[in-house]
C-alpha cells in the first residue's frame, strides 16, 4: 500500500513516516523544508520510501504526485496560532487553497482515501466535553483555515471517500523537534531555566505524542472502509491536561523548577475532548502520556541529543527562509 504523505518531514509527517516504513508500507513524503533538509536522507537508503522537494501550492507540481497512490495523508500546514498569526498569507495559501487543491486531484485520480490532520482548535473555549458534534468555535486563523478545510472536504469533495482527524495538541520526541508546543516548552524551560511561565493554569488541552498519533492515523488507513466519511477526535481518555497539570509534571522530575503564573496572555483556549468515538471504530494501544514524555525529552536533553534547543530550527516561527 502506498501513502503519499504531505509535509512528510515536518514534526508530524517524520515520525509518521518513519512509522509507515516500519509497519511495511510504501511511503512517498513530499515536503518543502521549510525547517530542516536534511529529515529525508534518514530514510533514502529504504527502498519503500520516495522523497520529493516541493510546494504543495503549486497546482502543476502536486499534480504529478499520485501515480500509484493509494492514500493520502495531508498533514502539511502552518500549523500553530502564533505561526499563523506571523505568516496569515501563507496561513491562507498552505491550509486552505493548497489543500482544496490536493482534495480535488486525488479526487480526479480516484485515490482511495484522504486522511485530513485538522486540530482540536477548532472547538475553542468548550465548557462541556467536546464531541464532534460540539459547534465549532476557532479563535485563531489556524483553527478557522481547518474548520473551512473541513467544511469543503464534507460538502464538495464529491465520491473522494474521506477520514477528517482532530488533533489533540502534539507533544514528543520528532526528527524535526518542536519547542513550541506546551509539554515540549515546559520541560525545555525546567530544564534550561528553571522556570515555567503559565496563561491560564487551569486551562485544559487535550494531548497526544507523536508516536500514538501515527499509530492512530496509519490503524485508520489500515481499516479504512470502517472509518471513512467521519469525522474523529484523536486522542485517547485520560490525556486531557490543565497547563498547571503539565508544569506539576516538569517540577516533580526537575523540582527546582519555579512556576510563575502570568496575569495576560494571548492563548484563550480551554477545552476537554472525548474520544469515545474514535476508539469505538478502531482498537489502539496507548504507549505515551505526559509524564512519560517529559522523562523522554528531558533525557534527550540531558545527553546532549538535543545540543541547541534554542535554535530557530526548533520553532515554527523560524523556518529557514
Amino acid at each position: 500500500m502506498k501513502l503519499l504523505i504531505t509535509g512528510g518531514a515536518g514534526y508530524v509527517g517524520s515520525v509518521l513516516s518513519n512509522l509507515a516504513l516500519q509497519k511495511g508500507f510504501q511511503v512517498k513524503a513530499v515536503d518543502w523544508l521549510w525547517f530542516n533538509e536534511q529529515i529525508p536522507l534518514q530514510n533514502y537508503s529504504n527502498p519503500n520510501y520516495e522523497f520529493i522537494k516541493g510546494d504543495i501550492c503549486d497546482k502543476n507540481f502536486t499534480a504529478t504526485l499520485f501515480q500509484g497512490v493509494d492514500f493520502v495523508i495531508h498533514t502539511a500546514a502552518v500549523v500553530g496560532d502564533p505561526a499563523s498569526k506571523l505568516f496569515p498569507e501563507l496561513t491562507t495559501k498552505i491550509n486552505y487553497d493548497a489543500s482544496l487543491h490536493l482534495i480535488e486531484q486525488a479526487k480526479q485520480n480516484q485515490i482511495k482515501g484522504f486522511v485530513f490532520l485538522s486540530t482540536c482548535s477548532n472547538y475553542g473555549v468548550a465548557n462541556d466535553l467536546a464531541t464532534e458534534d460540539t459547534p465549532l468555535n476557532p479563535l485563531s486563523l489556524y483553527a478557522s483555515s481547518k474548520v473551512d478545510t473541513e467544511t469543503y472536504l464534507m460538502e464538495k469533495s464529491g465520491d473522494l471517500n474521506w477520514v477528517i482527524g482532530r488533533l489533540s495538541t502534539v507533544y514528543g520526541l520528532s526528527p524535526r523537534m518542536r519547542f513550541d508546543l506546551t509539554v515540549n516548552d515546559f520541560t525545555l524551560c525546567g530544564f534550561k531555566d528553571k522556570k515555567i511561565d503559565i496563561f491560564l493554569p487551569e486551562s485544559y488541552r487535550p494531548y497526544i505524542h507523536t508516536f500514538d498519533l501515527s499509530n492512530i492515523l496509519l490503524t485508520l488507513v489500515n481499516q479504512f472502509d470502517k472509518v471513512k466519511n467521519n469525522v474523529f477526535n484523536i486522542g485517547f481518555e485520560g490525556e486531557n491536561y490543565q497547563k498547571i497539570q503539565i508544569a506539576n509534571a516538569v517540577k516533580a522530575l526537575m523540582p527546582e523548577t519555579a512556576i510563575n503564573i502570568l496575569r495576560e496572555g494571548g492563548d484563550k483556549r480551554d477545552y476537554q475532548v472525548s474520544f469515545a468515538k474514535l476508539h469505538r471504530f478502531i482498537d489502539v494501544k496507548q504507549y505515551f502520556n505526559v509524564e512519560k514524555s517529559v522523562k523522554e525529552i528531558h533525557e534527550a536533553l540531558s545527553n546532549g541529543l538535543i545540543p541547541h534547543p534554542e535554535e530557530k530550527v526548533y520553532y515554527n516561527t523560524s523556518p529557514r527562509f
